[in-house]
Order: C-alpha cells, then sequence, then structure tokens
C-alpha cells in the first residue's frame, strides 16, 4: 500500500532568517505506522532523488527489502528544495532546514517517533542531523556514504557545477551531471566498463564520454536548475561537528564504501569516532565496493545484506508494534 500526499506545513523559519510561506512537503508512505513509531523507517533521498523511495531504492524499501512494508511503514519525504513536489524556495537553505520542514511533515501525519533513519549521501545527511536536532525521536540513524561534514573538495566540486549552471542553466545543467557523475564513480569502474574503447553507439566518441551524454540526456528531462542549485548549496552548507551534545543520543551506524573518493572512508570512519567520543552509541561499517560513491544505489543489495544483522531486533520490535 503506497499513500503519496502533499502536505502544507505553513510557514518556515530559515537558519537564514528568512521566512517562507507556504511551505509544502510532498510525502510518500508505505504501510501503517504503529502507534508508538517502533516500525517508522524514515528514508531520506539522495541530491536528486524523491518521496518514492521503492522507485530508486529497491533491496531497501519494497517486498523482502532490508524495510519491507510487510513489516515496516516506510515514509519518504522529498527535500525542501527539490523539484519533485516540495516547495523550492529562492536563496540558500541548509540541511537542518530541510530537516525541520520534515519533522513538521511528521507532526502533521502524527508521527512521533522514528525507529530508523536512513540515507546516503544528502540523505545520509538528513538521517544524521535528524539525530543532533531530534534525538528524543529518533532511534538509529543509518548514514550511507557520508560524514560530520562537507569536504572541501566537494564544496569545490559542487561550486563548479554551480558556475556551469549560472553561465547556461540547459546546458550547464548537463555539464554539471557529466561532473557529478564522476565523482560518483571509481576510476576502477570507469576503466573496467569503458576503457578508451570508442562510442558501443558508433558516434565519433570515446565510450565514457558516450556514457556522459546518456548521463545527462537523462537528467535533463527530470532534474530543475534551481532545485540543483538550491541542494547542493545545502550539502555545502553541512557541518555538524560542533553541536551541543543531547541528552538522548541516538544510535549511530555509519557505512563507507571503499572505491567513495567523495566521501572516503577515513573520513566516515573518524566522523564515527568523533561521536563516539561524544558519547553516542557509534560504529562504522565497511561496503566494499567498485562502484564508488554510488555504491549504495547500485548495489543495494548488498547494502542490505550489510545492514540486516543491525536491524534483526528492530524488525521484531516492528512486527510487535503491528
Amino acid at each position: 500500500m503506497m499513500d503519496e500526499r502533499t502536505i502544507a506545513i505553513g510557514k518556515l523559519e530559515l537558519d537564514s532568517g528568512a521566512r517562507l510561506r507556504g511551505v509544502e512537503q510532498r510525502v510518500t508512505i508505505y504501510g501503517k505506522p504503529a502507534s508508538d513509531g517502533s516500525n517508522v523507517a524514515l528514508v531520506e533521498h539522495a541530491l536528486t532523488g524523491s518521496s518514492r523511495a521503492h522507485e530508486w531504492w529497491p533491496g531497501i524499501v519494497g517486498t523482502g527489502a532490508l524495510f519491507d512494508p510487510a513489516q515496516w511503514c516506510v515514509v519518504g519525504i522529498n527535500a525542501l528544495g527539490s523539484c519533485y513536489g516540495s516547495t523550492c524556495p529562492d536563496g540558500r537553505i541548509t540541511v537542518r532546514d530541510i530537516v525541520r520542514a520534515e519533522r513538521r511533515a511528521l507532526d502533521q501525519l502524527g508521527i512521533d517517533r522514528v525507529r530508523v533513519a536512513i540515507g546516503g549521501s544528502l540523505g545520509g545527511m538528513r538521517a544524521l542531523q535528524w539525530a543532533i536536532d531530534a534525538p528524543q525521536r529518533v532511534q538509529t540513524a543509518i548514514v550511507v556514504g557520508a560524514h560530520d561534514h562537507h569536504s572541501t573538495l566537494g564544496v569545490a566540486l559542487n561550486a563548479l557545477q554551480r558556475e556551469a549552471l549560472a553561465l547556461d542553466p540547459e546546458r550547464g545543467l548537463r555539464l554539471a551531471r557529466k561532473i557529478a557523475m564522476l565523482t560518483y564513480k571509481s576510476e576502477e569502474l570507469l576503466s573496467s566498463r569503458h576503457g578508451r574503447r570508442p562510442d558501443r553507439l558508433g558516434r565519433p566518441l570515446f565510450d565514457v564520454e558516450g556514457y556522459l551524454e546518456h548521463q545527462a540526456d537523462l537528467f535533463e528531462r527530470r532534474m530543475d536548475a534551481a532545485s540543483y542549485a538550491a541542494l547542493t548549496h545545502a550539502m555545502d552548507s553541512f557541518d555538524v561537528r560542533g553541536f551541543d551534545i543531547p541528552a538522548t543520543k541516538p544510535e549511530l551506524i555509519f557505512v563507507g564504501i571503499t572505491s567513495d573518493w567523495l566521501f572516503r572512508t577515513q573520513d566516515v570512519r573518524a566522523a564515527a569516532r568523533r561521536f563516539e567520543l561524544r558519547g553516542f552509541p557509534s560504529r562504522y561499517v565497511q561496503h566494499a565496493s567498485p562502484h564508488g560513491h554510488d555504491a549504495f544505489l547500485a548495489e543495494a543489495e548488498v547494502l542490505r545484506v550489510l545492514l540486516q544483522p543491525y536491524l534483526r531486533d528492530a524488525s521484531r520490535e516492528a512486527a510487535a508494534g503491528r
């Protein structure tokens, strides 16, 4: 059962001091929430995803997946600033703003507690921000392919992509996607798939160029330049290393991907250690993959097997809550 709706949350104060009016959040719900939230999994999408988690994260959401709606109530919320149903404001927003809007949406739904918040990349930042800003509402946050701040390299790469958008919104969006795709894949994967072979469609290109053109074609049809700029700025804003330590400390699971050079394993591991030193039940889990940053999407089934042991108790709780 899938329930998709737009929820009006009213006015929203932003970290910048600006106030948005008439904010809407696009929400997709799979299953029915238990009254105590013991079966609620908040699944946070990455930079260009939507609230429809089953579409972009099979193996994690769906029948027989890590979060099966037969036992879980899976909630996906399209991020503030995105182009898939939620409000996209003018000006900059932060990950804290995105999570603040999500909290208001869950309030409207009558969901007070979340058993698990999980996401990859920007979604992982959002899951971690939930654990910091609303620790009494989240029992476990699973942070995949992300850590506690956006790196200098990540900020620089996002700046280049936004510069491309400023030069030409349409062609710039294509170029931004090509730059991003190179950060999402490992050299090992690109070499094995494409090497220096000619384009498989016979065009006067290398095959890797044809791959980037194909990705740009797909992206141009589904993404909005203003949303892309807003959400990359939000990623750049993310740095939770200096937050006040809450009395309630949710469980944190950080997942590093061995071939990810955008969010390196040593940085993910260091973030897990920083939270452990501040009293959080925090652990690091490693996903061995040649897929680069995209492994959390490309190898969702591998991720499911990796995370399943950490959620067995949660699955039993969810089933009991039903």
